[in-house]
């Protein structure tokens, strides 16, 4: 039996292909609809002729090649074309990328150089290079998506108890104040009692009165807490209700996607062990591939759309004498959380088998490609692969001794070298091996560099201490050494990287024990010092902003907010970081690495 390929793909594939045994006279099928054996095939017109048609077709086309039964095509496809619905798809054209029939051979395909018959291109199909890649991006695609869902699972189940959580705090210290506020209470009784004994006909009625106002004040700051706590469900409510709504529209786009892939991989497997429908399964192939291109784009977007909101509610300390019911709504403060400040995950690479001479940085080419510098035998160590192995590393020997390497493109990186006072920009390969490298002079004492739209940002540690703005050939775009108040701003900058919105530099200082957050135009933003900050190296930023930097002096390593702002220590010598050096941050798995 034969049939055409329709406008849905998911089913057009779907009905039992496997019963079709030897092909049919593709003239009788057109011109009159029947069902007739074919019995030989012509070279010239790619047809299948029974044999009536065969015999008139040997009398009019004398000079065309015919194959026998036995000698034609014995691997066919007999789908039809969506376009011309009586025409087989014959032809697939390595131009355009896409399958043809006759007519469309014809009319489509004319100026194209490589029109192939399907039968010279299917064997051995199921063992091709293409295939294993198409299967290969189906199982990643679809591993991608399975992990969007677990993570919206995560995220529901945060939603819920955050409510909960948020709620308790305030029941509690709604209790809290009036329980304060009721031993207060009972305090001024006390005290007009003593007063009784001495003029008791005067006390007693400014008692009763006293009690009245007390007892008036109770019922409005009750009236004003339960206020407080209906705004805060109230808030609560929208939020959880808005998130639900995205999530629940993630599991919705996601499913989708699922149902699509999955359908795609029960047509590959169905047509994968038949040796007979190989041009079914290419038809296949093309079209899944074709496929998970237009999801791509999609699953990425439903990966960034999978978050939420974050907020908390600060108390008022309650340990107070409460006099004025205006000071109430200071008890608590509805707040919504930056992204930033929320808990991150962060790995401490102890793993790595290589010596890793101090000083030292880090790289994420990739979410598993890693390069790190080591200063004293002037290599460039290269990690390929951190899923596979953290001990398996190639190096790339350079000429001189490397303090940082920076991500500037895709397969691209710069590399500083403060004692040949050069930048080299290094190009890899896909399989990671250096393609160019191209020097930049940029003077003595470079260190760290950071790239932010087409341009080199670069700290130099001689005096006066200074970051220069290079253009990607070296020129000198504007120098940033004293701030607004002529006053000097840095004294030792060794490291440093760029915000996620590319408007604020982050700067870490080795003598200073600090990091400023300043704009391009040098006016400072912000400056983080801490006890627990000693001796500071490199830096990274996520998406959502956050700030992480390594204290080499206090064994640790910090988490800062968009405005320098401290969010936590996220790693120190509980987890085994000793003298951290190098950190980076890997946008795919949303993980920090630190060494």
């Amino acid at each position: 039996m034969a049939f055409s390929i329709g406008s849905d793909f998911s089913t057009s594939f779907t009905q039992d292909s496997g019963e079709v045994k030897e092909m049919f006279c593709e003239v009788c099928d057109k011109h009159d609809k029947k069902y007739v054996p074919a019995k030989g095939f012509c070279v010239e017109c790619f047809e299948y002729l029974c044999g009536t048609c065969l015999k008139y077709h040997k009398i009019y086309m004398k000079s065309h090649t015919i194959k026998d039964k036995d000698n034609m095509p014995k691997d066919f496809c007999i789908a039809k074309c969506s376009v011309h619905q009586d025409e087989l798809i014959k032809f697939y054209c390595q131009d355009c990328k896409k399958v043809a029939c006759t007519e469309c051979k014809s009319q489509d395909h004319g100026k194209c150089s490589i029109v192939c018959h399907l039968p010279a291109l299917v064997p051995g199909i199921e063992n091709s290079q293409e295939f294993k890649k198409l299967t290969k991006n189906l199982d990643e695609l679809m591993k991608d998506l399975e992990n969007t869902a677990e993570q919206v699972n995560i995220n529901m189940k945060y939603v819920a108890s955050q409510e909960t959580k948020i709620l308790d705090t305030v029941m509690k210290k709604k209790k809290e104040i009036l329980s304060v506020f009721e031993q207060h209470h009972t305090d001024i009784i006390q005290n007009f009692e003593k007063k009784i004994e001495e003029t008791l006909q005067k006390l007693e009625e400014e008692k009763k009165k006293k009690i009245k106002k007390l007892q008036e004040n109770q019922r409005k700051l009750e009236k004003v807490l339960n206020d407080m706590e209906k705004e805060i469900k109230r808030k609560i409510e929208i939020i959880k209700k808005n998130d639900k709504k995205v999530l629940q529209k993630v599991i919705e786009e996601t499913s989708k996607m699922k149902t699509k892939l999955n359908s795609i991989s029960t047509e590959l497997v169905h047509h994968q062990g038949t040796t007979d429908q190989r041009c079914q399964l290419f038809v296949v192939m093309k079209k899944g591939q074709e496929i998970i291109d237009q999801l791509k784009p999609d699953a990425e977007k439903q990966s960034n759309n999978n978050s939420i909101h974050y907020y908390k509610v600060e108390c008022k300390d309650s340990e107070q004498n409460i006099t004025n019911l205006q000071d109430c709504h200071k008890f608590f403060t509805y707040k919504e959380k930056h992204e930033s400040e929320v808990q991150r995950t962060a790995s401490y690479y102890t793993d790595i088998k290589f010596r890793c001479d101090i000083p030292s940085s880090l790289c994420l080419l990739s979410e598993n490609c890693l390069l790190v510098t080591n200063y004293t035998s002037c290599k460039l160590i290269l990690f390929k692969d951190l899923s596979v192995s953290m001990s398996s590393s190639d190096t790339i020997d350079l000429p001189s001794n490397p303090w940082v390497v920076a991500k500037v493109g895709n397969n691209k990186v710069a590399v500083t070298f403060p004692r040949s006072e050069i930048i080299s920009l290094i190009t890899f390969s896909k399989c990671m091996t250096v393609t160019n490298i191209e020097d930049i002079k940029v003077g003595e004492c470079c260190h760290g560099v950071a790239y932010s739209n087409k341009k080199l940002i670069v700290p130099f540690t001689d005096s006066p201490a200074r970051v220069k703005i290079l253009d990607m050939s070296g020129k000198v775009l504007k120098i940033l050494i004293k701030d607004q108040h002529g006053t000097c701003l840095f004294a030792d900058p060794h490291y440093l990287t760029v915000s996620a919105d590319n408007t604020v530099i982050f700067v870490s200082d080795f003598r200073k024990n600090c990091v400023t957050g300043l704009t391009f135009d040098g006016n400072v933003k912000a400056i983080y010092e801490d006890d627990q900050l000693n001796k500071p190296y490199q830096l990274t930023v996520d998406r959502s902003g956050a700030v992480f930097v390594c204290g080499f002096g206090t064994n640790n390593t910090h988490q800062l907010s968009p405005d320098l702002t401290k969010v936590k220590i996220l790693l120190d010598i509980e987890q085994g970081i000793y003298g951290p050096v190098g950190v980076a941050y890997c946008k795919n798995t949303k993980r920090i690495l630190t060494m």
